[in-house]
């Protein structure tokens, strides 16, 4: 097992040495004189005010993003109303910064690309490339790489354009980050050499060590360590010279990682020893955390049991500590190898079973995570587009007034300048209708932007359940195998045992045959555009073992009174279990959101029902979760409705459910009470052609 340090470069990159300075120096001296500068504002300009108000914002951006907010909202005011479009963009920016440093992304990417319209308004070069690369730094970290590096790009251009020697740099060193994310190393490292030959040009040590970490942390991720260590150590000396403490932590816990891949056991505890120290020295409790982890893995290899499960156990507190799922999950994986190691198999398969339901609840939340950055990019369009609006709204209103002055001012050509203004008005209202087709076209290609989305968000759900139905079986054979093993060696074998580890191995295998049949052909089903006849009954029973997945520990009883004698329907069976797939995880989803509201217990239950009355075949899926009001009812299939909070929905499951099974000729019908539980009833005509 390979805890890579390297994933906390970006977390800690900019982080360290600031926090360190905080904790030593306190707040700059500089903001108490500024404050006190606002409080006897009597005899400052407003443009001073607004100055020293975003000169507060700027100071605040590290030591509280909350403050800083405030003051550059102030800032943002006071410039609006002296119309100075410069500083309104330096307030943007500052709200902007203060926004990223809280992971508010949709505000920060608002904030930066309203600073960016200004900035090209009044042709301000470097603040331009500055709001290019605050925008790119914000795509970057949603995992939007092409948007990323468009405006890493844009930002480089105006770079070479001005000559820009640190700009260049900096942006090098951001599109390397991007190819560095996206797992193209070469390309990487191409612009980490570009970013560190230019910083070296300039004498820029802060920013040449920077780029030297980037350079051996690319290195190591392909298991060039030689190469590695040279740069790594290169800006050890460097970050060492400037006291950069929480750089040098990460250094030294990157030079422990790579000994310990060289089996240079020593050498990796000592370093790894020195990062702890320094990581608890700068109360860096993640940080300690993932080293304590390394240095336990590190004395499992020279077989020092005890140091390594002391280890460990630290590293389980703070992570407890902390409530960092990602790193208690480690520490549950690396204390199932530590008891498999030591021969308690029943300790291993424990920790295993704790490691793996943490896995799926961190398959949850990367999840959530995806459809929040969807929202979040959705959300930001939609505000530009307002401001844009809003800013073309602005400039008609200026149109207008000089207008009529020039009306007051030439009296004796009245008439003519009415028929002018008859004519812009017809001029305007053309450009308006061409502005709203555009505007709709535009909207319609975010829509299928979204659709296609949530169809990706739907696989992921999809590709995590299948991973977790298969990879169960497979450790259960995995620990039968290793049992049988140790008992075929005994004198005396347990031939019962031996027989019912057989059987089970056996059943397992059957299990995942039959996970793969159903996989293929439902992805089949998907891809290719056919029609056949049906039994319902059965695609109902495998969408639930597709969907079953979901249900695993939630003590939900699913009752299923399935007609028999149904006859078969026509049309594609596995567009038709994606419809019932999408019914069994809104239930699902109601009757959690039911069991967190209420106070007092109640059984769980979801029943599945298919009959017919003749004219229609009929399935219903009944659920006795929170439900819904009348107020909604009429909205629910509408695209992008929903009633689930930001991140746990699309709003496009039921609209197109709806379309598949208007497909089929039928129709859905609806029947919800709140706190009671909800009916999804699918009718298709009997018979159908």
């Amino acid at each position: 097992m390979k805890f890579k340090i390297t994933i906390l470069i970006k977390c800690f990159i900019t982080a360290g040495l600031l926090v360190f300075r905080v904790l030593l120096f306190g707040i700059n001296p500089q903001i108490d004189s500024l404050e006190k500068q606002l409080q006897d504002s009597a005899s400052l300009s407003a443009a001073q005010i607004c100055d020293v108000q975003n000169l507060l914002s700027k100071q605040y951006l590290r030591i509280s993003p909350q403050k800083a907010v405030e003051y550059g909202k102030s800032a943002l005011k006071t410039a609006n109303a002296i119309g100075d479009e410069t500083r309104i963009a330096a307030a943007l920016k500052n709200i902007g910064s203060a926004c990223y440093l809280q992971s508010d992304y949709v505000q920060g990417l608002d904030f930066f690309k309203q600073a960016l319209i200004v900035n090209l308004e009044i042709m301000n070069r470097e603040e331009i490339a500055a709001s290019y690369n605050n925008i790119g730094l914000i795509y970057n970290k949603l995992g939007y790489y092409q948007e990323a590096l468009k405006n890493h790009l844009s930002q480089l251009k105006i770079n070479e354009e001005d000559r820009n020697l640190k700009g260049i740099a900096i942006s090098m060193r951001a599109i390397g980050n991007i190819y560095n994310n996206l797992g193209e190393n070469d390309k990487a490292i191409d612009y980490y050499k570009s970013a560190k030959d230019i910083s070296e040009q300039l004498g820029d040590t802060n920013s040449l060590a920077t780029t030297l970490i980037n350079l051996g942390v690319v290195s190591m991720e392909t298991s060039e360590y030689d190469t590695s260590m040279v740069y790594f150590d290169r800006a050890l000396q460097i970050k060492e010279r400037m006291n950069d403490v929480g750089n040098i932590a990460i250094i030294y816990s990157n030079l422990g990682v790579i000994q310990r891949s060289l089996g240079h056991y020593a050498e990796a505890i000592k370093y790894s020893e020195k990062a702890l120290q320094l990581y608890e020295t700068l109360n860096n409790k993640q940080g300690a955390a993932v080293t304590l982890i390394n240095l336990a893995d590190v004395n499992l290899k020279i077989n020092n049991t005890e140091k390594s499960h002391s280890y460990l156990l630290k590293a389980l507190k703070i992570a407890e500590e902390i409530d960092s799922k990602k790193i208690t999950c480690d520490t549950y994986q690396m204390l199932s190898e530590w008891y498999k190691a030591n021969g308690d198999y029943k300790k291993a398969l424990e920790y295993f079973r704790l490691q793996a339901a943490l896995q799926d609840s961190l398959f949850d939340i990367e999840k959530s995570k995806q459809i929040r950055n969807v929202q979040i990019v959705y959300e930001v369009e939609k505000k530009e587009k307002e401001i844009l609006e809003q800013r073309v709204s602005i400039q008609k209103l200026k149109n207008t007034q000089v207008y009529l002055g020039l009306a007051i001012i030439v009296v004796l050509a009245a008439v003519f300048v009415v028929y002018v203004r008859f004519r812009l008005k017809q001029k305007i209202n053309r450009q308006l209708e061409m502005k709203i087709a555009e505007a709709l076209r535009k909207q319609n290609e975010q829509q299928q932007i979204i659709v296609h989305q949530a169809s990706l968000t739907s696989l992921g759900e999809l590709a995590a359940g299948i991973a977790h139905e298969i990879k169960q079986p497979l450790q259960s054979i995995s620990l039968a195998t290793e049992s049988l093993g140790m008992e075929i060696k005994v004198s005396n074998p347990d031939l019962s045992f031996i027989g019912s580890t057989v059987k089970e191995i056996f059943e397992d295998i059957k299990r995942i045959k039959f996970i793969i049949n159903e996989i293929s052909n439902f992805s089949r089903g998907q891809q290719d555009a056919f029609i056949e006849p049906f039994d319902v009954n059965i695609h109902i029973k495998n969408a639930f073992s597709l969907a079953r997945t979901r249900f695993s520990n939630r003590r939900i009883d699913v009752i299923f009174d399935l007609d028999e004698t149904l006859p078969e329907i026509v049309g594609n069976p596995y567009k038709f279990e994606q419809v019932i797939v999408n019914f069994f995880n809104n239930a699902k989803d109601a009757i959690d959101e039911k069991a967190d509201k209420s106070t007092t217990e109640f059984d769980k239950e979801m029943r599945v029902k298919s009959h017919s009355d003749g004219l229609f075949v009929i399935i219903e899926v009944t659920d006795n979760g929170i439900g819904m009001p009348e107020t909604i009812k009429t909205n629910i299939f509408l695209p992008f409705f929903t009633t689930k909070p930001l991140g746990k929905g699309t709003g496009l499951g039921l609209s197109i459910s709806l379309g598949i099974i208007k497909e089929m000729n039928g129709f859905i019908e609806l029947e919800s009470e709140e706190m009671k539980g909800t009916t999804m009833r699918v009718k298709i005509p009997a018979g159908n052609k």
